[in-house]
């Protein structure tokens, strides 16, 4: 079976697209939400109000799923995770040297959602599964050859579907637009430390209500780790400097730099 891991965004919005006109074969879309309080809040309209309605009219499934707290009923936000540690950060913050520190956001907020859900909601322990993302031609340096592995009981295998069909992030965008449906937004936590520096531009300009979420997320990550680490600081913002001060108003336009999984910005 072909299941699409769906970051919301639009590379996977227009393998929902292709899939609706039998061009790839992915009857099931799952996207892994990282929290309400986490995913731009963009992302989360477009696929309610978009991509779940577009599925549908179209007969394939598009399951959203979320991280449950071990043995409870209740959600677990990445945003709400990094509060809760007293010092590890679960996303790719910056250390003093540059370098973005370990992270687990993306294996324990995406990876093993959507293999959770393969693996009890779909019944497919011992069988084969396809899982696709959507990495497109511009981000091929992302789209790492990866051999079957057994994960949860079924076996698993990595497809880009979009490089298969040679296609590139604004040939993404025109499928998206030529099959009736707005614009898809870029899909990220709006606190990423993986934003470009005109990243943060936009969001500080367009959603100055998040940007100082972020702010304050930053400071409390460094506020908590004074008792054990007092000048090693983290920061979100590659200038390696407080956000508030690192980003202006003034958009630069370059490169986004990306998380490598591939079950992020797509």
């Amino acid at each position: 079976m072909n299941i699409f891991s769906s970051g919301g965004g639009v590379q996977s919005t227009a393998a929902l697209v292709l899939a609706a006109q039998g061009k790839i074969d992915y009857p099931v879309f799952v996207f892994a939400n990282t929290g309400d309080d986490s995913e731009h809040p963009d992302t989360l309209d477009y696929v309610r109000d978009v991509s779940v309605p577009f599925a549908k009219k179209n007969g394939i499934e598009f399951m959203i799923r979320q991280k449950r707290r071990l043995g409870k009923h209740e959600h677990q936000t990445l945003l709400g995770e990094i509060y809760r540690r007293k010092r590890s950060v679960p996303i790719p913050a910056r250390m003093s040297n540059g370098a973005p520190g370990n992270r687990t956001c993306t294996v324990d907020f995406k990876i093993r959602i959507i293999d959770k859900f393969i693996a009890e909601e779909l019944n497919h322990g011992g069988r084969s599964v396809v899982v696709g993302l959507g990495i497109s031609t511009d981000e091929i340096h992302r789209a790492k050859i990866r051999e079957p592995v057994k994960t949860r009981g079924f076996i698993k295998s990595i497809e880009y579907p979009l490089i298969d069909l040679s296609l590139n992030r604004s040939q993404c965008q025109q499928i998206i637009i030529n099959a009736g449906l707005p614009p898809a937004p870029k899909s990220a936590c709006y606190f990423c430390p993986f934003h470009s520096k005109d990243e943060w531009v936009r969001l500080r300009h367009d959603r100055p209500d998040l940007f100082q979420k972020a702010v304050e997320l930053e400071r409390f990550i460094n506020h908590k780790r004074e008792a054990v680490l007092p000048k090693d600081k983290i920061w979100l913002h590659r200038s390696l400097r407080p956000l508030d001060e690192a980003v202006g108003l003034q958009r630069t336009f370059d490169d986004l730099e990306n998380c490598e999984d591939g079950y992020c910005f797509t």
